[in-house]
């Protein structure tokens, strides 16, 4: 029950992310997009060690998009 809770809790992060994502003149610092993917990648391992699994599989997801953005909307992208 919990994994399911959890997981509906992170699938709002998506569609937060993909304007982002999709908005070429978007712009997000790589200092700030670099410590929200540390944070994800801990949340990862804290809910696959307390044996969920749905959870850490949307939050690794939500994890490749900040990568993306990272990568292609960081410092003037």
């Amino acid at each position: 029950m919990w994994d399911v809770l959890i997981t509906l809790g992170n699938l709002v992060f998506i569609p937060a992310l993909l304007p982002t994502i999709a908005n070429k003149r978007a712009y997000v610092p790589r200092l700030t997009s670099g410590i929200s993917i540390a944070g994800i990648l801990i949340v990862i391992v804290g809910l696959a060690g307390a044996g969920l699994v749905l959870s850490p599989i949307v939050v690794a997801a939500i994890g490749v998009m900040w990568g993306l953005i990272f990568v292609f909307r960081g410092d003037g992208g």
